[in-house]
């Protein structure tokens, strides 16, 4: 008669994260209907053209995208 070895504590407790990890994750995920996603957008998001040059910088900082230009940029947004 073969006996089943029993479950290391560890194993299970590595089980019982990977469960929670999955189920923790799996519901996360929704449909967004098309009248939500006017909510759930950020306004930094659009591709329009900002306002004006103070918008301008303020986004390429935020962003990281300034330097190269002159040599007193970094580009690491960090003005």
């Amino acid at each position: 008669m073969s006996r089943t070895p029993a479950a290391t504590p560890f194993a299970v407790m590595t089980f019982v994260t990977f469960l929670v990890t999955m189920v923790a994750t799996a519901a996360g995920c929704t449909h967004v209907a098309p009248y939500q996603r006017q909510k759930l957008a950020h306004p930094t998001m659009t591709v329009s053209d900002p306002a004006g040059p103070g918008e301008a910088h303020l986004r390429a900082v935020q962003e990281g995208a300034t330097g190269g230009a002159s040599g007193a940029e970094s580009g690491c947004g960090c003005n």
